[in-house]
C-alpha cells in the first residue's frame, strides 16, 4: 500500500511544478507573454514540422522515381530517402539562424519538436498495439529519426559555436556609492 502523506506530497510538488511552468505562457500585468522563448519556440516547432513534411513530399517521389530501378539494396535506398529530404529540411530550417533576435530560438523549437514526435510515438504505439510496434518504428525511424537526429545536432552545435564565441560581458567595479570599500 502506498502511503497516502507522501503521495501528497508528491502531488503538491508536480501541482507546483505545473503551475510553474503553465505560468510562463501566462501574461504579465502589462500584457506580455512571461517566457517569450518557450511562446515563440513552440510556434517554430511547427513550422520545422511544415518544413520537414515540405521536403518529404516534394523530395521522396522523386527519389523513388529515381532509385526504384537501381542496382542498389533497399536498405541504401530507404537511408537516401530518409536523409537527403531530412538533410534538405535541415538547410532549409536553419536559415531561422540568419535571423537577428534570440539564438536559442532554433535549439528550443528541435526541443519541442523532439516532445510532440515522442508523444505521437507513444501514441501511435498504444493505438496499434505492440504486435504493429516493428511497423511504426520503421516509419518513425525513417521520416521522423532522422529530420530531429540531423537538425538538434547542428542547432545545437551552431548554438555552442555561437556561445563559445560571443564576448563576455565585462563587470565593471566602482559605479556607485561605496564603491571605495569594494
Amino acid at each position: 500500500m502506498a502511503n497516502p502523506i507522501r503521495q501528497k506530497e508528491i502531488d503538491e510538488r508536480v501541482g507546483k511544478f505545473a503551475d510553474k511552468f503553465w505560468g510562463a505562457f501566462q501574461m504579465t500585468e502589462n500584457g506580455r507573454v512571461k517566457s517569450t522563448i518557450l511562446l515563440y519556440s513552440f510556434c517554430l516547432c511547427w513550422v520545422l514540422l511544415a518544413v520537414y513534411g515540405g521536403c518529404f513530399a516534394l523530395l521522396n517521389p522523386w527519389l523513388d522515381g529515381l532509385l526504384s530501378g537501381s542496382a542498389l539494396p533497399v536498405w541504401l535506398i530507404s537511408l537516401v530517402e530518409a536523409l537527403a529530404p531530412a538533410a534538405a529540411g535541415t538547410a532549409a530550417a536553419s536559415l531561422v539562424w540568419l535571423l537577428p533576435g534570440d539564438k536559442r530560438l532554433l535549439p528550443a523549437g528541435y526541443l519541442w519538436l523532439t516532445l510532440l514526435m515522442l508523444a505521437c510515438l507513444i501514441g501511435l504505439i498504444m493505438l496499434m498495439g505492440w504486435e504493429n510496434a516493428g511497423l511504426v518504428l520503421q516509419f518513425f525511424g525513417m521520416f521522423v529519426l532522422a529530420p530531429l537526429a540531423l537538425g538538434l545536432s547542428s542547432s545545437l552545435l551552431a548554438y555552442y559555436l555561437y556561445w563559445k564565441k560571443s564576448p563576455v560581458p565585462k563587470i565593471r567595479h566602482g559605479l556607485g556609492k561605496g564603491s571605495e570599500n569594494l
